[in-house]
C-alpha cells in the first residue's frame, strides 16, 4: 500500500511506501514519480521474492530482507533489512500463564499448487503426532476463500473422518469463511499464540509468512521445513528457535521433540532476544533511526501504529477488498501531492471517506476496472507459468 510513515513539512521530507502490486500501475507515470520525490522519501515493500529488481532511479530504499530481496542496480545498504514481518503488535509476547495447547497453526485454504493439500497433510501429521504422544493438544485456524459452504463442507469432512470425537476434543480445526483473508483479528489470534507452546507450520516454500512472525514474536519454536528459517539470521536457524524437517514424515516426531523441549528444557532468554526482531515497538525505532540517518529527516510527524505489519501489505489499486483500497495508487499520491497541510494519518480512514463521495454507477465501474487488471495479472501468470514448464 502507499503506507504513510512520516508526513512532510515546510522543512524536511515525509516517508512513503509502495508495494509491488502498486509499483505496477504507477512505474510509467515517471512524472507523477518525480513530482512526489520531491516532498517524500520514496520507499519500496516487496510481497514476494525478487532476486533480480531494477529500479531504474525510482526507489530511495527497500523495506526488505537481504537474504531473499537483491537490486540490480543499486546499493545492497539501501535494503533496510525491515519488513512487514518485522513489526508484530503489541499482543504477541511471552505469557506466563500454563499454556492451553501443545501447538498452533494459521494457514488460509487456498486452491493454488499445494493447496488444500498441505492443509490435509497437516492433518495426517498431527493424527501420526496423536500415535506418539497420546495427549497431544493443538488447534490449526483456516480461512477458506470461495462460496459457502462447498470448501468448508470439503475440508471439515475430511477432519471429521480422520479423528475421532474425542482427539477433536485435543485438536480443534477452526475454519473460517468469511471476511477472508482476515477472519479474526490479530488481537484474537495472538490468544491461540500465547497460549501454544510451539507453532507447526507445514509451508513447503513460504519464507516470510507473518504466520511464523507471531510464534518468534511470542518466543515459542517453530517445526517446519527449512526454507521457514530464511526469516531469521544464521545463528537462528537451529533447534530450539527451529525444529526443522527434510520431509513430510519426520514432521510427527519433530513436532514430539518441540513439545517435549518446551515442557522440560526451554530457555526464554534465549527465545526472547530473537523475539526482539519481530516486535513492532523494537522495529519502529530501528526503522525511524536508519531513515533519519540516511535521510536527514526530523523527529516530527512519524505514523507507527499496531497494525503497522497489515497497512504495509496492503495496496492502493482500486477496489474496496480486505487487502485492497479503493483508492488506487495514481489517484492516492495526486491526493497527498496537491495537498499542502497533509492531514492524512490513517489510509483506511481516508479511503472510507473517499467511498463515501462514490455513486453506485461509479462504484460498478471501478469493479470493473478492477476486474479487468486482477484477470490481466492472472493471465500473465498463467502464461509464465506455461512458458516455465516449456523452458524445463
Amino acid at each position: 500500500m502507499a503506507c504513510i510513515i512520516k508526513s512532510p513539512n515546510s522543512k524536511f521530507k515525509g516517508v512513503i511506501s509502495l508495494t509491488n502490486h502498486e509499483f505496477l500501475k504507477i512505474k510509467l507515470n515517471l512524472s507523477l514519480i518525480n513530482e512526489i520525490k520531491k516532498k517524500w522519501v520514496l520507499l519500496y515493500h516487496p510481497n514476494y521474492y525478487d532476486y533480480n529488481f531494477i529500479n531504474k532511479g525510482i526507489f530511495d530504499a527497500y523495506l526488505a530482507s537481504k537474504i531473499t530481496f537483491k537490486v540490480k542496480d543499486d546499493a545492497e545498504d539501501k535494503v533496510l533489512n525491515l519488513s512487514c514481518h518485522n513489526f508484530a503488535p503489541e499482543y504477541f509476547g511471552t505469557s506466563n500463564d500454563k499454556k492451553i495447547y501443545d501447538f498452533v497453526g494459521l494457514s488460509k485454504l487456498q486452491t493454488s499448487k499445494g493447496n488444500p493439500k498441505n492443509v490435509v497433510e497437516f492433518l495426517k501429521i498431527v493424527k501420526n503426532a496423536m500415535a506418539i504422544k497420546k495427549n497431544i493438544s493443538g488447534v490449526l485456524i483456516v480461512s477458506v476463500p470461495g462460496a459457502r459452504p462447498f470448501k468448508t463442507n470439503y475440508i471439515r469432512s475430511i477432519y471429521n473422518r480422520m479423528f475421532s470425537e474425542a482427539q477433536k476434543k485435543r485438536f480443534e480445526f477452526i475454519t473460517l469463511d468469511y471476511d477472508v483473508p482476515f477472519p479474526l483479528s490479530l488481537k484474537t489470534i495472538s490468544l491461540f499464540y500465547k497460549n501454544s507452546k510451539v507453532h507447526l507450520n507445514t509451508h513447503p516454500k513460504e519464507r516470510h509468512g507473518r504466520a511464523q512472525t507471531y510464534a518468534l514474536a511470542c518466543s515459542i519454536p517453530i517445526v517446519g521445513f527449512e526454507n521457514l528459517t530464511h526469516l531469521v539470521d544464521e545463528k537462528y536457524r537451529k533447534e530450539p528457535h527451529y525444529f526443522i524437517t527434510n520431509d513430510l514424515e519426520e514432521f510427527p516426531n519433530k513436532l514430539v521433540q518441540a513439545i517435549d523441549y518446551v515442557d522440560n528444557k526451554y530457555d526464554k532468554p534465549t527465545h526472547n532476544e530473537l523475539a526482539q526482531n519481530f516486535k513492532a515497538f523494537n522495529s519502529f525505532k530501528i526503522l525511524k533511526e536508519k531513515l533519519m540517518k540516511n535521510f536527514n529527516l526530523d523527529d516530527l510527524g512519524w505514523n507507527f501504529t499496531d497494525d503497522w505489519d497489515i497497512r504495509l501489505a496492503k495496496h492502493h489499486i482500486g477496489h474496496k477488498t480486505k487487502n485492497t483500497y479503493e483508492l488506487d495508487i495514481n489517484e492516492f499520491l495526486t491526493k497527498i501531492l496537491h495537498r499542502d497541510n497533509l492531514s492524512i494519518t490513517n489510509e483506511e480512514d481516508d479511503d472510507n471517506k473517499f467511498i463515501l463521495q462514490l455513486n453506485a454507477l461509479n462504484k460498478l465501474f471501478r469493479l470493473l476496472k478492477y476486474s479487468g487488471y486482477v484477470s490481466l495479472l492472472n493471465l500473465k501468470s498463467f502464461l509464465s507459468g506455461i512458458k516455465h514448464k516449456i523452458r524445463s
